[in-house]
Formats: structure tokens, C-alpha cells, sequence
């Protein structure tokens, strides 16, 4: 986010760790191009020691407070989304799919996924104990420092539905600001144009695949509802049918 993401160029989208096992970023991607092109679109890294049940129960917490945000603050369809897959985004081998995740946090280069809230707050209060204070935290990886007012615990701050709601009035403050959601987009990691202009590429391509999905279900649904109709019809017929012999 704006000013947030100064560091070293790296688009902080926490793509290198789950637990407490750490990856380097180029380590990650190679890891993720040798399995699977979509992956490889967020820079995400593979799951190494998550709970498959938890994972599953878990996947779509960022998705559902995303979907509110962006209605409740007039933000285009699936923006949000790209951001959050682009700043917390995990790869779920059993969906083939990148979702964001809510138990992140990243510090600097040092970027993880916790199983549990309650893990990644603990993992939080030791880099606030040990004095670090550029941490981003939540599914749109809202950081502390440069956002001191934004949350009034950690509790809160990884409740995915302020932790959103945060990001969407701030990139939405951006656009009225701009007058542009690529700006917007840009100044939400950061206003230096070497680090922005590399993050927004990252964004837009994860906006465009999250907008063929959308419509790709959106098709999907269509024709499972006409499907559907047709079967009812042919039921009535039928019932019809025996009902006149």
C-alpha cells in the first residue's frame, strides 16, 4: 500500500513462506513455473506444511469479505480481488486455484501464511516484541506502520472483513484522489514509480484472469440454470403424459 512497499522493489504480495519455513521469492517461483502456469501468474508459493482441512475451510474468508467490500464501496468487479491474490494470494493445489489468505504476514522479504489467526497474531506480537514495525498483516496486507490508526488490535486487524474494508476505503480514497484506478492500483503499494509500475503489471494480469473466471462462471451458471429448466420441463411433460393415458 501507499508508502508501504518501498523496499527493495519487491511487490510484498507474500509470496515465499508458509509456517515457519522460509523461501526466497526466485526459490518459490521456480518451485511454482516447474508445477503450474497459474501459480506462476501471482507468484505464489507452494503450501509446505499447511492443514489440508483447515486450508479448506479457509480459502474463501478473503473472497466473501472482498465480494462485500467492493459492492458497499462502488470498487470494479474482481479489482479487489486481484490485489488481495496478488498480496496475500496462496495456491491450492486440490482447487487449482489462488486464493487469498487471511492468516499472512509479511516483514520485509520475510513473507508467511499461518494455518491459524491465532498463530499469525503470535508471529506478530514476536516482531513487535523484538522492535520491528514494518509488518503487513491480513488478507490485503495492510501495514502497521504506515497505517498505525487503521486497526485497534491484531485481533481486529486480521478480521477479514475490516482488514478489507480498510484496503477498499483506502484504494477507493486513492481513485478520488487520481482519478484513476490504475493509479489507484499503483499508489496502493507505493508511490515510488520503480516499485508501482512492476506492481501494477501484477495486478492488472491477476484482474484479468480473476474477470475470465468470473464470466467463465457467470457462463457456467447460465447454462446449469437452463439445464435445469429443460429437466423440470421435460418432468412436467411427462407427468402430463401419464396423467392423460
Amino acid at each position: 500500500m501507499s508508502r508501504m512497499h518501498t523496499r527493495r522493489g519487491r511487490w510484498h504480495g507474500v509470496c515465499e513462506v508458509f509456517g515457519a519455513m522460509p523461501i526466497t521469492f526466485h526459490t518459490v517461483r521456480q518451485h511454482i513455473l516447474a508445477s503450474t502456469v497459474a501459480a506462476a501468474l501471482f507468484g505464489i508459493s507452494a503450501v509446505t506444511d499447511a492443514d489440508p482441512v483447515n486450508a479448506m475451510e479457509t480459502h474463501s474468508i478473503c473472497a466473501a469479505a472482498i465480494g462485500d467490500a467492493e459492492r458497499e464501496r462502488k470498487i470494479p468487479n474482481d479489482l479487489l480481488t486481484a490485489i488481495a491474490q496478488t498480496e496475500s494470494g496462496r495456491w491450492d493445489a486440490g482447487r487449482e486455484a489462488v486464493f487469498a489468505w487471511p492468516w499472512t504476514v509479511t516483514n520485509g522479504p520475510d513473507g508467511r501464511f499461518f494455518p491459524t489467526k491465532a498463530k499469525a497474531i503470535a508471529h506478530v506480537r514476536d516482531l513487535q516484541a523484538r522492535g520491528v514495525r514494518n509488518i503487513d498483516v491480513g488478507c490485503m496486507q495492510i501495514n502497521l506502520r504506515h497505517h498505525p490508526n487503521a486497526f485497534t488490535d491484531l485481533e481486529t486487524a486480521f478480521d477479514p472483513e475490516v482488514n478489507t474494508a480498510y484496503a477498499a476505503q483506502f484504494l477507493n480514497g486513492l481513485f478520488k484522489t487520481h482519478k484513476s484506478w490504475g493509479e489507484a492500483i499503483r499508489r496502493y503499494h507505493s508511490k515510488n514509480t520503480k516499485f508501482n509500475r512492476p506492481y501494477h503489471e501484477k495486478v492488472a494480469r491477476a484482474w484479468n484472469a480473476a474477470r475470465q473466471n468470473s464470466a467463465e462462471a457467470h457462463r457456467q451458471s447460465v447454462i446449469a440454470a437452463h439445464l435445469a429448466q429443460r429437466a423440470r420441463w421435460r418432468a412436467e411433460r411427462e407427468a402430463q403424459l401419464a396423467a392423460a393415458r
